[in-house]
C-alpha cells in the first residue's frame, strides 16, 4: 500500500508533529507527507485562497492515485469499517491512495469533484496539524485490524 498525505500547512513546532511521526515509524506501507503552503494569501478572499490552495493540491495528486478528502461533511466510518476499505480498495487494485486535508476554510470545489470519497472524523472540528495525527493512527490501525494483530480491541 502506497499512501500519499497532502495538506495544507507546516507541523513546525507543533506538538502533534511526534504523535504523526510515531505512527508513521510503526506503519509497513509506504506514506508521504507533502506540506503545501500557499503564499501570499493574507489579502486574499477566502474564494480564492480554496481555489489556490486547491491547484496546489491538484499539482502535487498523482492522478493514478485513488484521492480521499478528509472533510466535516463526509462519511463517518467505525475503524473496521475503514480497515475493510483500504482492503477493499487494494483488493480492486487501488493500492495508491491520497487523502487530502485541506485548510482551514475547506476544499475547492475541483478537489470536490476529482475526489473517489469523502471521509469524516466525526462532527467535531479538529486543528488540521492534529487530523494528520488522528489520520496516522487510524492507517495503522487499519493496517492492524487487515493483518490480525491485536492493537485494535472492539
Amino acid at each position: 500500500m502506497r499512501v500519499s498525505i497532502l495538506s495544507i500547512g507546516k507541523f513546525e513546532n507543533s506538538p502533534h508533529k511526534a504523535v504523526f511521526e510515531t505512527y508513521l515509524k510503526r506503519l509497513k506501507w509506504k506514506v508521504e507527507l507533502r506540506e503545501l503552503e500557499l503564499k501570499n494569501s493574507q489579502n486574499m478572499s477566502v474564494d480564492k485562497i480554496k481555489e489556490g490552495e486547491g491547484a496546489l493540491i491538484l499539482k502535487a495528486w498523482r492522478p493514478s492515485s485513488k484521492m480521499i478528502l478528509l472533510d466535516d461533511k463526509g462519511k463517518q466510518f467505525a475503524s473496521r469499517d475503514f480497515a475493510k476499505l483500504i482492503s477493499d480498495f487494494a483488493v480492486a487494485g487501488d493500492s495508491d491512495l491520497t487523502f487530502v486535508i485541506g485548510g482551514a476554510d475547506g476544499l475547492a470545489s475541483e478537489l470536490l469533484k476529482k475526489s473517489s470519497l469523502k471521509v469524516s472524523f466525526g462532527l467535531m472540528t479538529l486543528p488540521h496539524l492534529m487530523v494528520r495525527s488522528v489520520l496516522a493512527e487510524q492507517l495503522y490501525r487499519a493496517q492492524t485490524i487487515i493483518e490480525g494483530h491485536p492493537y485494535h480491541r472492539d
